[in-house]
């Protein structure tokens, strides 16, 4: 699967106490347009699984090239996290957190699920769509690397 380019996202949900979670994610792409609806792929073993579970709500915000510190960081475990990069929420409708900055952002109602494996493929209705209005490139993951488009 590492030769296929994907752009890269964070899901971004609560926490039980209400406090914004994110996880990096290219496992991610639109399923149809009416109603406009997309999937992401999350892990069994991450926290970001339970939290989602939960919720039943999700954000995905396609990050843009100059954002790739965060899609480092966000890709590591809670835990394991190191540095401090900036970074903030914006929460949108229903609670749902909008990483500032992103290229763009679905917030989403989880609509259906289907485990497969060690993953939950989760169906994602989108319920509001912010676009940075900017011109601005994507965040690129290629064979392990991370990628900046050309201009």
């Amino acid at each position: 699967m590492s030769k296929f380019a994907t752009g890269v996202t964070v899901i971004t949900t609560l926490d039980p106490e209400g406090n914004p979670h994110a996880m990096t994610a290219n496992a991610f792409t639109s399923v149809c347009l009416d109603p406009p609806t997309l999937l992401v792929c999350v892990a069994h073993n991450t926290i970001t699984y339970g939290y989602v579970e939960e919720q039943k709500r999700i954000g995905v915000n396609v990050l843009r090239e100059e954002q790739e510190e965060l899609g480092r960081y966000f890709a590591r475990r809670p835990e394991q996290r190191e540095g401090n990069p900036e970074y903030s929420y914006t929460m949108g409708e229903h609670d749902v957190p909008q990483l500032d900055g992103s290229m763009v952002f679905f917030n989403c109602d989880i609509v259906g699920s289907h485990v497969y494996g060690d993953h939950t493929i989760y169906v994602g209705e989108v319920k509001e769509m912010r676009s940075s209005g900017e011109d601005a490139n994507p965040l690129m993951f290629y064979d392990s690397h991370w990628y900046h488009p050309m201009h």
